[in-house]
């Protein structure tokens, strides 16, 4: 299934929201890709910096089409997608992927929070969508309410998460339209590019290109901590 350019409702259609830097924080190497790349690359055409922190390794996936461990070949496909992103900085955290449900959000989120300080960061970006996996908006919002800090999560309407599921069997659920603050027409060709430096995770990057097709050119966004000058 593709989506065409009129094919979900533009009455939200906009600009993105003020930010000098911009940081993608997310549960593990290839989401920053696959999930934000594309806004991501808004960001940075609208004149703002962005990085990314992943909070684990990555090495509980089920796929690996290398000749490497996971734990060995996930850190340099993590530095080659964040250059494609044209990210400014990078930072892979060295949380094993299968203990982060068990390691307490706050002991999680202060690397988050050191890494706002250091690099000056008044956005967090992250991905929410009703995901089975939400720990990265857990430590996000926890990141951003501790230091003031905006964070903005990756979302559906329900309807695309609906014709999403179909088309991929991706556990999402989505949001209501009211709870959805931004919706932006968007490049793919740099996210792709992003997505396929993860050579080790092509077997599975399959159901994410066919969830792109369904988005066609739109993404969603909302605020998950909203401080007073992003409602600003």
């Amino acid at each position: 299934m593709t989506a065409d350019a009129g094919m979900w409702p533009s009455g939200t259609l906009g600009r993105l929201p003020d930010a000098k830097c911009v940081l993608a924080v997310v549960a593990r190497p290839g989401d920053e890709a696959c999930y934000l790349g594309a806004v991501l690359d808004a960001f940075r055409r609208g004149g703002s910096q962005v990085s990314v922190l992943a909070i684990s390794r990555g090495d509980a996936s089920p796929y690996n089409d290398s000749m490497e461990r996971l734990t060995a070949v996930r850190p340099f496909e993590f530095d080659a997608a964040a250059s494609a992103l044209r990210a400014s900085h990078c930072m892979l955290a060295d949380y094993p992927e299968a203990e982060l449900r068990r390691l307490p959000v706050a002991r999680l989120a202060e690397r988050v929070i050191r890494m706002v300080r250091e690099w000056n960061v008044d956005l967090l970006l992250t991905v929410d969508g009703r995901l089975g996996d939400r720990i990265a908006a857990c430590v996000a919002c926890h990141a951003g309410r501790e230091l003031a800090v905006p964070v903005l999560g990756w979302t559906l309407p329900h309807d695309v998460a609906k014709a999403v599921r179909e088309a991929t069997g991706l556990s999402v659920t989505g949001d209501a339209d009211l709870r959805i603050d931004f919706e932006l027409r968007v490049h793919r060709s740099t996210q792709q590019y992003a997505m396929r430096a993860h050579g080790s995770q092509a077997r599975g990057d399959g159901t994410q290109f066919a969830r792109l097709a369904v988005q066609g050119d739109r993404e969603w966004l909302r605020w998950l901590v909203a401080c007073d000058r992003a409602r600003a």
